[in-house]
């Protein structure tokens, strides 16, 4: 965010680095842009937010991070659709000319989004329990293979699938069945047995071919794919009654699909990608504010 105002980035000091950084960073110390005029004091740390799957979010852009408690890779600033989420906690009269031009900048930025809304859901921690995005799983098991460390995001049913297997046999696992997991009951991640039977990974557009194709067998197959349509597809589209329209809704839609897990492991339609007739993949950051 270095427009309208110029911020000069080359007086960067050199802070230790956080432990919360490590492994991922192994230098002593890291380079930061200080945003306070007293970097003597010791400040109110600000809200900083895990950055893991944005990728796959249309509506999501990360700006910068910052000196934080939770990954190198966190968010500090941040937008999702025409809202900014600027995490610094100091005030403008407390910061350096770099921080207001960075909050000024940002908000001239985000003021071009006026097309954009929030697209995927997620729901408020405060009223009551959330899946956690699979990017939880992906550091405990998918990298360490550590089931104790991850044990608290999943079911009793997921983990007592786990137990006894080597670090390496849990990590194999995972990317077996990572694209079939989602929240049971009490939003713990375990495999949709749904969603595994029939070979149908939910976050893949393969997702909408297999279950489609399922619908037309009239069988056992259809009945799983009915609930797997009714759990992933987007809200409102679940209500098709049989497989021909499905399939006119998915390849009327099927290049503005995304999946997300970022508490409710849902598909979406990207409204502006389909009011613009471009694909979803290619609409991203800058290029989905609004047109001069």
């Amino acid at each position: 965010m270095r427009e309208p105002f110029a911020i000069d980035t080359k007086v960067m000091i050199q802070r230790p680095t956080p432990a919360a950084f490590r492994p991922l960073v192994t230098s002593a110390t890291v380079p930061m842009l200080p945003l306070v005029r007293d970097q003597t004091r010791r400040w109110n740390a600000g809200w900083c937010t895990y950055s893991d799957g944005f990728d796959e979010n249309p509506d999501i852009e990360v700006f910068c991070g910052g000196e934080n408690e939770k990954t190198s890779r966190a968010a500090a600033c941040w937008r999702q659709g025409n809202l900014l989420h600027f995490g610094f906690e100091q005030s403008p009269a407390e910061m350096n000319e770099a921080g207001q031009r960075l909050l000024l900048n940002c908000i001239a930025y985000v003021s071009r989004f006026t097309e954009e809304r929030p697209i995927a859901v997620t729901p408020s921690v405060f009223a009551g329990p959330v899946a956690y995005p699979r990017a939880y799983l992906d550091r405990r098991l998918g990298e360490a293979g550590d089931v104790s460390d991850a044990a608290w995001l999943l079911s009793e049913r997921a983990v007592e699938r786990l137990k006894g297997k080597s670090r390496e046999e849990v990590k194999n696992w995972y990317a077996e069945n990572r694209p079939f997991l989602h929240p049971g009951p009490g939003m713990n991640l375990e495999i949709d047995e749904d969603a595994h039977a029939l070979g149908s990974p939910v976050d893949r557009i393969e997702f909408f071919e297999k279950t489609i194709a399922a619908l037309r067998a009239g069988d056992e197959r259809a009945q799983r794919a009915a609930r797997l349509l009714a759990r992933y597809a987007p809200v409102g589209a679940d209500k098709k009654e049989d497989a021909m329209a499905w399939e006119k809704w998915f390849e009327e839609n099927r290049p503005y699909l995304f999946f997300s897990d970022q508490g409710d492991y849902r598909w979406y339609v990207d409204p502006l990608a389909k009011r613009r007739g471009v694909p979803t993949k290619e609409l991203r950051g800058l290029a989905r504010a609004s047109r001069p």
